[in-house]
């Protein structure tokens, strides 16, 4: 099968790249708006791209032909945690993405925690796994859709005690959940080691 992209309408492009390039992290975004309303959203186009500055790449699409809240927060604050939730909680952070009001505080209303940051405005999400601070460092819109890009650096790591064995992150304990396009998730649960011999 050969496939044109100018072909795919744009969420058929969208559901061939997040379906291929799979699992993707589900990361749950959470920020604070000019008004002091929380806000937060899971998306899965959250990657790390670089450790030295220690840099993650967000990208946003527009909800009904305009930015999304979290991309008009960013703006704001110029700061947004990144959240890992554990499986335990996935349905809760799927849920932030139902069609809230912009003066619906998310979190509160998924019966999840907001918790002050120790270095940006934006809250953290007190039942994560992992919480990553991070400043905008870059913001940028891409395409006819204005698709939105944010470089943000990592200034801070919160991380559950039980997770942090020898010094690091445990992926056998983190029990994250990824996102295999449109509404199909994956548990990790099958981890194995290979290395190059």
């Amino acid at each position: 099968m050969r496939i044109e992209m100018t072909e795919l309408s744009s969420r058929g492009v969208h559901e061939l790249l997040t379906r291929s390039i799979a699992p993707l992290p589900i990361a749950l975004i959470s920020t604070v708006g000019e008004d002091g309303v929380y806000n937060a959203a899971p998306f899965s186009l959250a990657l790390p791209v670089s450790f030295n500055p220690p840099i993650i790449l967000v990208s946003f699409g527009l909800r009904r032909g305009e930015k999304k809240d979290t991309v008009k927060n960013i703006e704001f604050t110029r700061d947004f945690v990144v959240n890992i939730m554990g499986e335990n909680l996935i349905q809760s952070t799927i849920q932030t993405s139902a069609d809230y009001p912009s003066n619906v505080d998310e979190i509160k209303e998924v019966g999840l925690t907001a918790v002050a940051s120790d270095k940006v405005k934006s809250p953290r999400i007190a039942e994560a796994q992992v919480s990553l601070e991070c400043r905008l460092k870059q913001g940028m819109e891409l395409g006819e859709e204005l698709r939105h890009i944010v470089f943000g650096e990592v200034v801070l790591a919160h991380v559950k005690d039980e997770l942090w064995v020898d010094g690091n992150v445990d992926p056998y304990k983190i029990k994250a959940v990824g996102r295999l396009g449109g509404g199909i998730l994956c548990r990790i649960r099958d981890i194995f080691e290979m290395r190059a011999s």
